[in-house]
Parts: C-alpha cells; sequence; structure tokens
C-alpha cells in the first residue's frame, strides 16, 4: 500500500513539475524536484563545461552547443565562453560561443565587458551574436553603450551575416536603442545612422530603435516625422510606431503627407486594353494568315489580303550597306532620302515574295506586331494603323542559313475577328527597312555531349516542376594553364568542373579536384554551407601566385598548382551577402593584388521604377584584396555603393585610358552609373548621357567595337514590343515631361554607348540596330567571325508559357 502511494505522489509531481512552466506562481511548483533542466544528452552544465579546454576541435565545440542549449542555468559557464568567444584563433569556435551567450538571457550580464569587446571581432557572426545579446539585456548592459555606437558606424557591419536577413548594423542599432532607453546616449548615433541608411530595410529598423530609446529620444522627432511620407510602408509604419513611443499617440505627429502616386484615369486604361486587345486579335488572325501564305509562296492568298484598292510603297533609290565575310554575306536595305515608290496590289505581292525566293525549302515566317493604333486616337471605329516585323528564317541550300528581316508600316480597317476573316483586309503597306542575310554553313554547332559536357544534369525549365528564372552561371578560365580553357557551370542541380582537353574536349573533374559536386544543405555545420544553390562564382588569384583561385559562394579555394582545390574559408575573411549576382575582378589600386567588385539586386519599392532605383537594395560592395587572404570592405570610403542600384553585374574598363581601372554599374530599374578611378583609392560618379538612356540592364558587356581606341558599353536592356505600344498609345501628357521621358525609356531596349573620348559617350542602340533584343541577359562581345571586329552576342527570353512560342 506504501508503494502504491508514493507512485501516486510521484505521479502527481510529474505532472504538477509539467505545469509548473505554465503556472510558475502556483503554490507547489517544484522545477527541479523530477528533471533537471540543467542538462543536454543526460549530461549537465559542468560535466560540458570541462570539454571546453579539449583539444579537439568537435569535442569542444559540441561541448559550446551544449551549454548554449541549456542557456540560462549554464550561466557559471559564462566567463569560459566569453573568453571563447574573443580570444580563440578559431572563427568558428568563436561564433559558436557568441552563440551560446545569447541563449543564456541574464546571465549573461556578468560578461558585459566581453560581449562589448566582441563587437569588433574579425568575424561578422561573433559581431551579430554580440549585439543580439547586448539588446537581451537592456539596461543591464548599458557600459556596452560606448562600443555600441563605434560599432554602428562601421561600414563593415552593413552586411549580413550567415542566414541573416538583417544586417549586423541593425542588430548594433536595436541594440544600442534597448541599451540607452532612458538617456539620450544613443539618440545622435542612431540619427546618423538613419540620416546615412542606403535601404528601407536599414531605415525601417533604425526608427525602431529610436522608439526603443522612448521620451529620451524627443529630439529626433523632426527627422522621424519626414519618414512618415517615406513611399516604403514599413518605414512609414516604424515611424510612426517610434513617434508614438517617443511623444505619445499625438495624430498631428502622424500627419504628413502621403506621396503622390500618379496613376490614370479608367476611362484612359480601358482604352489602351481595347487598344491591346485589338492588337491581340490582329496577331492571331490577320498576321497569320499573311505569314501562312508567304510560308507557302501562295501568289493568290497573298492577294486575297490585299484590298482591291491597296496602296504600297517601297523604298526608292534605297541607301545600299553590305558587309560580306567568309561566314555570311549580309545586306542592310533602308531609307536613302527620297520619296517612297508607288507598288499596288500585284506589285507588293511580288516584293513579298522576293524575300521568300532565296529559300530552298519553306521557311519559318513570323510577322510580328510592333505598334499599333487608330490613325485618329481615340477613334476606335476609325482606320488603325501601325508598324511590324517580317521575318523568314531557315535555309538557302542543305545546311545553310538565309534570313530576311523586312521592317512594315500598315494601315488596317478596326482589327475584329468577323473583318480580319475576309479578304481585303490589307488597306495599305510599306517597306521601311529590309536585312537580307545567307551563310554557306552555320556558325555554331551543339557539341556539348559529344564534348564531354553533360547539359542533362542542369535544371530544364521545360521540364522541371519548379520554375528557376535565375538557374546559374558559366566561368571559364584555363585553372591548370595547359593552354586549353576549363569551364565551371554552377547549377541549382549542382556544380561542375570541366578541364579542357585536346580536341575540344572536356572532362568532368569536379570531385577529383576537391570541389563540391552539390551545395550541402542548409543547416549544416558552421563553415560548412555553400549558401544557395545558384552560388556566385569567380576565378581570381587571391594569393598573387598566378594560379587562379576560385570564389564559389560563399566558400574559397585556393588553387594548388592546377593539380587540385584546397578550401581556405576558414582563413579567409571573404564573406559573400547571400544575395551576391555578381562578382568582378580588377586591381583597381594598382597595388599587384586583384580586387573584387560585388553586385546585388533586389526588388523595388513602390516609385523606384521611375526613381530609377531600388529603393531596398543594400548596395554593391568593393573589397580591396590585403593579401593573406584577407579583404577590406572599402565601399563606402570609395564611393562605389552604386547609388541604390539594382545591379545584375557591373564591368571594369579603362573609360578614359588614363591607365586605372574604372567601373560601370548596370542598373535594372534606370540608368547605370560610370564610376571613374581617380587613382587615390576613390571613385567620382558620372552619368553616361543627359537624358534617361537605359532600363532593365540585366546583362553588360564593354569592348571597343569600332576599333577607335576607347571602350564602348552594351547595355543588355529589356524590350518590349507591347510595353512600346501602350506608351505610344498614351496621352502625350498623360504624366509630367520628365516621367513620359523615362517611362519611354522602360521599353526601348538595348543600348550601345559609343566611348568618344574624354568620358563622352553616345547613345546608339537604336540607330546601330541593337535595341530590339527582347528581354536580355546575359551578352558578351566578341569576334565570333574572326573579321577584326567585335560582335555582340545577347540572349534574350523571360518566361515563356509554350516551348514553340519563347517570348524576346
Amino acid at each position: 500500500m506504501k508503494r502504491r502511494t508514493v507512485g501516486r505522489v510521484l505521479i502527481v509531481l510529474i505532472l504538477l513539475a509539467g505545469t509548473a512552466v505554465l503556472i510558475p506562481d502556483s503554490p507547489i511548483y517544484l522545477p527541479d524536484l523530477v528533471v533537471s533542466r540543467d542538462q543536454y544528452e543526460g549530461k549537465s552544465s559542468r560535466t560540458w563545461a570541462r570539454d571546453l579546454d579539449s583539444p579537439d576541435g568537435p569535442t569542444r565545440q559540441q561541448a559550446i552547443f551544449a551549454l548554449g542549449t541549456i542557456g540560462e542555468p549554464a550561466g557559471r559557464t559564462a566567463p569560459a565562453l566569453a573568453a571563447i568567444m574573443n580570444d580563440d584563433p578559431d572563427p568558428d569556435a568563436r561564433a559558436q560561443a557568441s552563440l551560446a551567450l545569447s541563449k543564456m538571457g541574464g546571465a549573461a550580464r556578468q560578461v558585459v565587458p566581453e560581449l562589448a569587446r566582441a563587437l569588433k571581432d574579425p568575424e561578422l557572426l561573433v559581431r551579430v551574436n554580440a549585439a543580439r545579446t547586448l539588446f537581451q539585456l537592456g539596461a543591464d548592459a548599458r557600459p556596452a553603450v560606448p562600443a555600441l555606437t563605434e560599432a554602428l558606424r562601421e561600414e563593415r557591419n552593413e552586411a549580413a551575416a550567415d542566414r541573416f536577413v538583417n544586417t549586423a548594423q541593425e542588430f548594433i542599432a536595436l541594440a544600442l536603442g534597448r541599451v540607452s532607453a532612458g538617456t539620450a546616449d544613443g539618440v545622435g548615433p542612431l540619427v546618423e545612422a538613419l540620416r546615412a541608411a542606403r535601404t528601407n530595410q536599414v531605415r525601417q529598423t533604425l526608427c525602431r530603435a529610436l522608439g526603443e530609446v522612448g521620451p529620451s529620444a524627443s529630439a529626433a522627432l523632426p527627422v522621424l516625422q519626414e519618414y512618415l511620407a517615406s513611399r516604403d510602408s514599413r518605414v512609414r509604419e516604424a515611424a510612426e510606431k517610434a513617434c508614438q513611443k517617443i511623444e505619445g499617440d499625438r495624430p498631428s505627429a502622424r500627419a504628413a503627407d502621403r506621396p503622390a502616386v500618379a496613376e490614370l484615369p479608367d476611362d484612359e486604361r480601358e482604352y489602351l486594353w481595347q487598344v491591346e486587345h485589338h492588337g491581340n486579335v490582329l496577331v492571331k488572325h490577320g498576321f497569320g494568315r499573311l505569314a501562312a501564305a508567304l510560308r507557302a509562296a501562295d501568289r493568290a492568298a497573298l492577294a486575297r489580303l490585299l484590298a482591291d484598292d491597296f496602296a504600297g510603297t517601297d523604298l526608292a533609290d534605297p541607301r545600299r550597306v553590305r558587309a560580306a565575310t567568309p561566314f555570311a554575306d549580309v545586306e542592310r536595305i533602308q531609307d536613302g532620302g527620297r520619296p517612297p515608290a508607288a507598288r499596288g496590289r500585284a506589285a507588293f505581292v511580288d516584293r513579298l515574295l522576293e524575300f521568300r525566293r532565296p529559300f530552298a525549302t519553306a521557311p519559318n515566317v513570323k510577322l510580328a506586331l510592333m505598334t499599333l493604333g487608330p490613325r485618329r486616337r481615340g477613334d476606335l471605329a476609325g482606320p488603325w494603323e501601325g508598324t511590324a516585323q517580317l521575318r523568314l528564317a531557315g535555309e538557302h541550300a542543305p545546311g545553310a542559313p538565309a534570313e530576311a528581316v523586312v521592317a512594315l508600316r500598315f494601315e488596317v480597317p478596326p482589327p475584329t475577328e468577323e473583318a480580319l476573316a475576309g479578304p481585303g483586309w490589307l488597306r495599305r503597306a510599306g517597306v521601311v527597312q529590309a536585312v537580307t542575310a545567307r551563310a554557306p554553313h552555320y556558325l555554331f554547332a551543339e557539341v556539348a555531349r559529344e564534348r564531354g559536357l553533360d547539359p542533362d544534369r542542369l535544371h530544364d525549365n521545360w521540364t522541371a516542376a519548379d520554375l528557376r528564372p535565375n538557374t546559374g552561371g558559366v566561368y571559364v578560365c584555363d585553372f591548370d594553364r595547359d593552354g586549353y580553357l576549363d569551364v565551371l557551370i554552377t547549377d541549382v542541380n549542382g556544380y561542375a568542373l570541366y578541364r579542357g582537353r585536346p580536341g575540344g574536349r572536356f572532362e568532368n573533374v569536379t570531385a577529383a579536384y576537391g570541389l563540391p559536386e552539390r551545395a550541402p544543405a542548409v543547416g549544416s555545420s558552421a563553415g560548412a554551407t555553400l549558401g544557395p544553390p545558384v552560388a556566385a562564382a569567380a576565378w581570381i588569384d587571391i594569393d598573387g601566385d598566378g594560379w587562379d583561385d576560385l570564389i564559389l559562394g560563399d566558400r574559397v579555394f585556393r588553387n594548388d598548382g592546377g593539380t587540385k582545390f584546397t578550401d581556405m574559408t576558414a582563413r579567409c575573411n571573404l564573406r559573400l551577402p547571400q544575395d551576391a549576382l555578381g562578382l568582378v575582378v580588377a586591381d583597381y589600386d594598382r597595388d599587384g593584388k586583384l580586387d573584387l567588385y560585388v553586385t546585388r539586386a533586389a526588388v523595388p519599392q513602390t516609385g523606384a521604377w521611375a526613381d530609377g532605383t531600388s529603393s531596398d537594395t543594400a548596395g554593391n560592395m568593393l573589397l580591396h584584396n590585403l593579401g593573406d587572404w584577407r579583404f577590406e570592405n572599402v565601399t563606402r570610403a570609395s564611393g562605389t555603393w552604386g547609388g541604390g542600384r539594382s545591379s545584375f553585374t557591373a564591368a571594369w574598363l579603362d573609360a578614359n585610358n588614363d591607365g586605372w581601372p574604372d567601373l560601370y554599374i548596370g542598373n535594372e530599374f534606370g540608368d547605370g552609373q560610370l564610376l571613374v578611378n581617380t587613382g587615390d583609392g576613390t571613385f567620382a560618379g558620372r552619368a553616361l548621357a543627359d537624358r534617361p538612356s537605359d532600363f532593365g540592364t540585366m546583362g553588360l558587356a564593354v569592348g571597343d567595337v569600332n576599333n577607335d581606341g576607347h571602350i564602348d558599353i552594351y547595355s543588355a536592356n529589356m524590350y518590349s514590343k507591347a510595353g512600346t505600344r501602350v506608351i505610344g498609345n498614351l496621352k502625350p501628357d498623360a504624366y509630367p515631361p520628365a516621367l513620359m521621358e523615362k517611362m519611354r525609356r522602360f521599353v526601348a531596349g538595348s543600348q550601345l554607348h559609343l566611348n568618344r573620348g574624354g568620358l563622352k559617350f553616345d547613345q546608339a542602340g537604336p540607330q546601330m540596330q541593337v535595341a530590339a533584343v527582347g528581354w536580355a541577359y546575359g551578352a558578351c562581345l566578341a569576334d565570333l567571325d574572326g573579321d577584326g571586329f567585335l560582335d555582340i552576342y545577347a540572349t534574350a527570353g523571360y518566361i515563356s508559357r509554350d516551348r514553340s512560342k519563347p517570348d524576346g
């Protein structure tokens, strides 16, 4: 009976102990009676603490992890962990110790001086965890205010650490606000940082930090009230809440005007929709019939589509520009300055068939709508006019390609399905320009598999379940210096290093040379992850030994004489941000060590499309190579942030021929920026044009395209036929003139900036007819036909829903 009673009492105590977590004020609170909280995997914190001095690295790191998991009950070990955090030579051990301290709650108050010292640690993750711990301690950490203030002003803390979305600066700012609450000690530095903030995310955090200070931050109210008018809703909300905490809920403090938003009236939107709808009908029911008749060389079918009183035109005495090389014979026929020659229905059909005649078999024929609208704006029932591009592509002999591209003007009745189903719907048409080309053979042939490359291992958006706009990249160098180019491929499915072999063949040597074939899963041990599956990469001789080393995501590999790669991540302090897109290499200060420029992109906030910048990008980075595998972030000091541009890529070039590498930064949402190297470690920003000249730059290439001794810039931009029509059908005064000028650039396409010397550039994209590429991404300049002039290779396309109908 006694045993049964004891058993019942034990069960009750166990239940009460479990309940005590929820009801800590219960009179029968017995938290340690049954289960000790000072344990991990059956061992107490005292036991784990003995392993902190172990010479075995994994054993010591496991002890640090265990003590952090135990948390505040292991508080007696805080001094030992603080010593590791500050003095251990292993950066992973320091990072884990700082993380363990952040989990110890109030027990960490005994190491506030050590946490303040850790804010100067070279490892970003250590600084972040120290700031997090100080934030949790609040007023108990007030002696750390000077260290927090100093850390807030350090440029290197503008980066994010490991898997954190927020930057170290943000954690430090929040800690300074919380720790200095009730005093004005942190207000000045926080306001200074808010004024200098480069992103809306950081502005939002700094507003929150000032709110943490409370009423003592009254001096910051005028600045906070400015941000009540921010275009970013998160910044407005953070500023509003901060004002409330500082001075109470006074509506007058939050009544700042919201930014004006330019919107079209409903009737204008409806008109634009109507025009675009009619364009879709014309393409489907009109252009499709004309293209089919031309492909079949059906003269009668072509004639039936033209009105009885059809009025056609052709170029009279045109200007002819011909380029004949062993690879291709290309001729452009364009306006010679004389009035066009009249052509009746039969003559115009003959002209169209002339473009069809060179093809030995039926070519592919596509008629693309470029512009369209009623002849009189708003008169949907009257005549419609526009422009189109006619393209014929095929072979003039077996294995010998040919192409004809013809620009046409046309007039049609209101394009309805009924009107286009009958004959005679094409009332007027004229040839504006024509380009014809033929070659004895194709320049390129698909040989990937037979040469040893494996395209099947790459992500394919046509067959994969998940659609990935950005799947990876290709990086070329001769890493083993055997005279054959080697290829590194990054892909969402993994990584592959192909060594170039004689005869143009390749051998996959990824694992054999010590490189990872896949990115380890996120959450593996510290310092052992590659970050996102698509890693930014670069070949760069970091140590100056003449062998190209490799940066692959957040890992750094030393090239050991072309025989293998050694992971140097632990020794190298390079920590790239998770959102790094492009890495471009140059010795910008000519000290003999290669430096690194990192580009980053971001989604725009409200209004950013017209502003020409992304208001929420953390900014690009210039990393100065100090030698011994160390880099210094000199972005702010050098003036190379990029001005808030969303940058897919950048390029080094000597724009003014002074021997110092200059930098051009592309911009997804407007004009790029040329940064001119002054030779003293700083750069001066310069625009390439005095008006909007770029938009949607997602690719970039530099080179001397006209062989005049000056490096030119090709910006691969977004081009949209539909967007061109929409902008073209807006009322001329729909928006202010400056905004209209920017909006026309939204859809105008790629740009070629011709360098005329003296840092003067002409925008020649439309004149040299390289603008209408499509939604352009990666591009390159290369002499593909060996004639001594650089050619442009521009990719295009975004997301197609039908394999037979690629966009772009």
